[in-house]
C-alpha cells in the first residue's frame, strides 16, 4: 500500500475556541472536494490585551483507532496567509500532534508546521518511523502564536514510499475501468442474486470477453458468452462469477477497460480468452537515473521540540530516477480502442503529470519503437516517461541551527581554547563577519 488518507479535510475539525480559533471547510482546495480553513483571531475584538489564539486546538476523532505501523511518514499540504519558519521575525504557527492508545505516561507525538511562503500551496513531511502508531485514537492543530493568520490545510496522507510500484498503483487508479462509448449505463432488468445471466437490449458491441461493472457498486463480472436476438431485440450474457446481490429497478452495467500490469509484451491474446476484451496492458519497459533532476542538498524536515530544543531531521538528497512505461490497447471493437488512446492521452501526458502519494510527478510522451522492432499490422503503444525519485538513507534527528557565525585570523595567531572573546562593537568603516543563516 503506497499511501493512506488520514484526513481529506472534507468536513471541518472541532475546535476548542471558535471565537479565538475558527474550523470550517473550504472550497479552495489543493485536492479532493474541500479544504480545512483555519483562522487564528487576536482575541476580542474591541478589548485591548485580549488573549489571542495560543493554545487552542482544533482536533478530529476517527470513527475507529488508526493503524499507520506501514508507514513511516505524514504528508501534508498547507497554504498560509504568513510564513512560518520558527525566526523570532515568522514563528511557527502550529503544531500537528496526535494520540495513540498505547501511549506510555509522558509519550508525545507533536511536529511543527513550517510555511515557507506565503500564499503558496507547499506539502510538508513529517517522519514517524520512530513513534508509536498502531491504534491512533485522535489528531490535533495546536495554534503556537496569539498573531493573527489564516490557513488552508488539505489531504493528510500517511505514506511509505516504494517508487515503482507507487507509480504503477497511480497509473491503474488512474486508467483502470475507463466507460467506453456504446456500452455505458445499458439498464438491465431485476434479476435475482445467484443468477449466471443478464439480459439487456439488443447492443451487438458486446461479446464474450468484455467486462460488465455494475453501476453504483463496483462489482465486476466477466462476460463467458453473449447471444443476440434479434427478432426480441434482447442480448443475453452469460456471467461469472453469478450475481453477488439481486439487480433491482433501474439498474444498470457498463462495459469497462481494466488495466493489466506484466512484465513482457503482448500480441493480440484477447482474441484467445486468456485476456478480457478490452483490456489496457502496462509493461514497464525502462528505469533509470536522471541526472538532470539530481541535486545535492539534504532534506531537512519533521521539526519538533526535544527538552525544549527545537531539532529536526535530515537525510540525503533523493536519487532522480526515470520509469518508462508502454500502454497498449487490445480490443476487437475499433472504435473502443480510439477512445481508449483518446482518455489516456486526456489523462496523461506534459500538461497533466501524474499524482503519486499526494505529490505531481512530471509525465511526457514518447515515440513509439520503431517498426521493425514490432509489427507493423499492431498499432504502436503509448510510450510514457514518468520522473520519480528513490529516497536514500534514514531519517537522523539534529539541532536546527537557522544562523551561524563564521570567525576567521590570520593563520599565526595565537589559539585561545576558551574560544573567541566577544567581537568589538563594529565602527562605520568595519564589516560584519560572515554570516550564515539557513
Amino acid at each position: 500500500m503506497p499511501s493512506a488518507m488520514v484526513h481529506a479535510f472534507d468536513q471541518a475539525w472541532s475546535s476548542s475556541n471558535p471565537n479565538l480559533l475558527d474550523s470550517s471547510v473550504s472550497d479552495f482546495r489543493k485536492q479532493g472536494t474541500g479544504s480545512l480553513r483555519l483562522v487564528a483571531r487576536s482575541g476580542a475584538p474591541g478589548a485591548p490585551g485580549a488573549p489571542g489564539a495560543a493554545g487552542t486546538a482544533v482536533s478530529y476523532v476517527p470513527a475507529t483507532p488508526l493503524d499507520l505501523r506501514a508507514f513511516d511518514e505524514l504528508r501534508l499540504w498547507t497554504y498560509a496567509s504568513r510564513a512560518a519558519d520558527g525566526t523570532p521575525r515568522a514563528p511557527f504557527l502550529l503544531e500537528l500532534s496526535y494520540l495513540d492508545a498505547a501511549d506510555t505516561p509522558g509519550e508525545e507525538h507533536r511536529w511543527l508546521v513550517p510555511v515557507n511562503s506565503r500564499r503558496t500551496w507547499e506539502q510538508h513531511r513529517f517522519g514517524i518511523a520512530g513513534d508509536r502508531r498502531g491504534q491512533i485514537t485522535g489528531l490535533s492543530l495546536r495554534c503556537l502564536t496569539n498573531e493573527t493568520f489564516e490557513i488552508h490545510l488539505d489531504e493528510l496522507l500517511a505514506v511509505d514510499e516504494e517508487p515503482l510500484s507507487d507509480v504503477e498503483s497511480a497509473l491503474t487508479g488512474l486508467l483502470d475501468g475507463l466507460p467506453l462509448p456504446g456500452v455505458a449505463a445499458l439498464p438491465a432488468p431485476a434479476t435475482a442474486v445467484g443468477s449466471g445471466t443478464l439480459v439487456v437490449g439488443l447492443n451487438r458491441r458486446l461479446h464474450a470477453g468484455n467486462r460488465i461493472t455494475v453501476d453504483g457498486t463496483g462489482t465486476h463480472y466477466s462476460v463467458t458468452a453473449a447471444v443476440h436476438d434479434g427478432a426480441a431485440g434482447t442480448t443475453t450474457l452469460t456471467i461469472q462469477p453469478p450475481l453477488a446481490a439481486a439487480l433491482g429497478p433501474g439498474a444498470s452495467i457498463t462495459v469497462t477497460a481494466p488495466v493489466l500490469v506484466r512484465e513482457t509484451q503482448f500480441t493480440q491474446a484477447a482474441e484467445t480468452g486468456e485476456l478480457p476484451d478490452p483490456v489496457l496492458l502496462l509493461s514497464l519497459t525502462d528505469q533509470r537515473e536522471e541526472l538532470e533532476r539530481a541535486w545535492h542538498v539534504p532534506q531537512r524536515d519533521s521539526f519538533r521540540v526535544r527538552g525544549g530544543l527545537t531539532v529536526c531531521s535530515l537525510r540525503p538528497p533523493p536519487r532522480p530516477v526515470l520509469a518508462e512505461y508502454q500502454i497498449r490497447t487490445v480490443a476487437s471493437d475499433r472504435g473502443h480502442s480510439l477512445a481508449l488512446r483518446t482518455e489516456i492521452m486526456r489523462r496523461l501526458g506534459i500538461g497533466t503529470g501524474l499524482r503519486v502519494n499526494g505529490t505531481v510527478l512530471p509525465v511526457q510522451t514518447l515515440e513509439p519503437p520503431p517498426l521493425h522492432f514490432r509489427s507493423r499490422a499492431v498499432p504502436a503503444p503509448v510510450c510514457l516517461r514518468v520522473g520519480a525519485r528513490i529516497e536514500r538513507g534514514a531519517r537522523v534527528e539534529v539541532p536546527w541551527v537557522h544562523r551561524g557565525t563564521v570567525l576567521s585570523g590570520p593563520l599565526d595567531a595565537p589559539w585561545n581554547p576558551r574560544g573567541p572573546e566577544p567581537p568589538p562593537v563594529p565602527g562605520p568603516d568595519d564589516q560584519e563577519g560572515i554570516v550564515l543563516r539557513t
